[in-house]
């Protein structure tokens, strides 16, 4: 983990070396029936890291210890600060990919799908949570000091910025 504050989630995306990536339609709130990674709430005691781990295992059925730092994405809504995930990503070789077929549902979160990464940042696309599609855009070659910073207004989100910088301590 950065050296940024701890954050009370992770977020995760699996990636193939076809450039597709793994992306879970939720089944409820938030982002209910949009695309979005795997990831949960940090158990006591636990590392971003093993939370990552232990949420991709318990979501998708997949052993992926190979979890790169990218960082912490912020929320922010009408002003006020709503907390942050930590944001991983790992990379699996199309072998890998076919041998997990989709889409299927491993558990009770939703259906995951591999979604090709132009289908998931086309403009047009307005399936995937917003935020995270303007992410992907940086995410594969952030560090783990990078900060996202998603500004809404209501529900609506009127901009996400990106520090490829970040410095420690910074949240």
């Amino acid at each position: 983990m950065s050296g940024a504050q701890r954050q009370k989630y992770t977020l995760g995306f699996i990636r193939s070396d076809t450039n597709h990536v793994l992306l879970l339609n939720r089944q409820k709130a938030p982002w209910m029936g949009r695309w979005n990674g795997v990831g949960g709430k940090l158990d006591a005691g636990e590392s971003p890291y093993e939370c990552i781990v232990r949420e991709t295992m318990e979501e998708t059925g997949l052993m992926l210890p190979q979890y790169e730092d990218r960082g912490v994405m912020r929320w922010v809504r009408d002003g006020k600060e709503c907390g942050g995930v930590h944001v991983f990503t790992a990379e699996v070789l199309e072998e890998e990919m076919q041998q997990y077929p989709t889409p299927r549902r491993h558990c009770h979160e939703g259906i995951l799908d591999w979604k090709a990464m132009e289908w998931v940042l086309h403009e047009d696309n307005s399936g995937v949570v917003d935020n995270v599609q303007r992410m992907l855009v940086d995410l594969f070659g952030a560090g783990p000091h990078a900060r996202w910073v998603s500004r809404y207004e209501g529900l609506q989100l009127v901009s996400c910025t990106y520090n490829g910088a970040g410095r420690r301590g910074e949240v």
